[in-house]
């Protein structure tokens, strides 16, 4: 199969290896996916960065992907064959965290792109429970249920943005989905961004960009991390919300702890999603209450996709199509 493989850690194309791999067999319990739509999330770039020491190269990157089921395993139903699926992360079911329905924060998680091979690939293979079947939805579009979108959907459940004012620090790939489904919630919603193009397609969508001036936010979303955490503080109304989904850089945030205390400011993590979290993420875009916003590359230019995003030249979320 042709695949792409994290070889080195490093800049895009040194680190991202196009080639040629087995196609991979399914085992017991086993499935191989034939992938139709992989995104690249903001954490492949960090990944690809050597940010994260469990990550040890040769590894194919990618946990977001849509695709067809083309093989099963031995103790898996046929009939699974040819079931468009998206996939998860790879849960015990068995931890404290995933006992309490919190699977994203299960202890012995094995990550797709990381732990194990991901998306960046024509196959992958997963254990059966970890395919999940879908329809009703383009698997373009589709892809960006798998991330963006459920992260959005499960960050929006830490707190009410209904008749609320809200700041989405960042309009990348998350970003423009939080704001979208802050709107769709009944936010009345501002997103933080320096791109003109990206604050004229928000405002077609109904959502305003923040100026100078701009402040006493009911909740603020920060999709960044490090770089903007301190300022989405100080943004913050007395007695508000920071949600915080961003790490970009992989750097340590310099903060005052004044900052949260005396306007007793309450911080939020919001780590990724639950995979009924991409159902709803799916069922969001199916009833067109969500605009898939995305960037089609072939494969063979996954290096170009992160330079691209890197440098803030992708709208939405950058899709790869084997």
């Amino acid at each position: 199969m042709k695949a792409v493989q994290l070889v080195k850690f490093g800049a895009p194309r040194e680190a991202l290896q196009y080639t040629e791999l087995p196609d991979p067999k399914p085992g017991p319990g086993e499935v191989v996916v034939r992938i139709e739509a992989a995104g690249v999330c903001g954490r492949d770039l960090v990944v690809r960065k050597g940010a994260f020491p469990h990550v040890k190269p040769p590894v194919i990157p990618g946990h977001e992907g849509i695709g067809q089921v083309v093989e099963v395993g031995p103790g898996v139903e046929k009939e699974l064959i040819g079931v468009r699926v998206f996939l998860s992360a790879v849960y015990d079911g068995t931890c404290e965290y995933c006992r309490r329905g919190l699977e994203n924060l299960c202890r012995n998680a094995e990550l797709l792109g990381e732990s194990r091979n991901g998306t960046y690939a024509e196959y992958v293979v997963l254990p059966a429970k970890f395919v999940h079947p879908f329809h009703g939805v383009d698997p373009r579009a589709a892809v960006v249920a798998t991330c963006p979108l459920s992260t959005a959907v499960y960050a929006l459940k830490h707190v009410d943005v209904d008749g609320k004012k809200v700041l989405v620090v960042g309009a990348g790939g998350t970003g423009l989905y939080i704001a979208q489904l802050a709107k769709v919630r009944g936010g009345d919603v501002y997103v933080s961004t320096r791109s003109h193009e990206k604050a004229k397609i928000l405002y077609e969508l109904g959502i305003k960009t923040a100026v100078e001036g701009d402040k006493d936010f009911d909740v603020v979303v920060d999709t960044v991390g490090s770089p903007t955490l301190e300022r989405s503080l100080k943004l913050a109304r007395r007695n508000g919300s920071v949600v915080v989904i961003g790490n970009v850089t992989g750097e340590r945030a310099s903060i005052s702890p004044a900052l949260i205390i005396l306007r007793q400011v309450k911080v939020i993590g919001s780590m990724a999603f639950r995979p009924w979290d991409i159902y709803e993420a799916l069922d969001l875009l199916g009833r067109g209450l969500i605009k898939p916003l995305y960037t089609e590359y072939r494969l063979e230019d996954a290096a170009k996709a992160h330079e691209d995003m890197e440098r803030g030249a992708v709208f939405g979320r950058a899709v790869l199509i084997p």
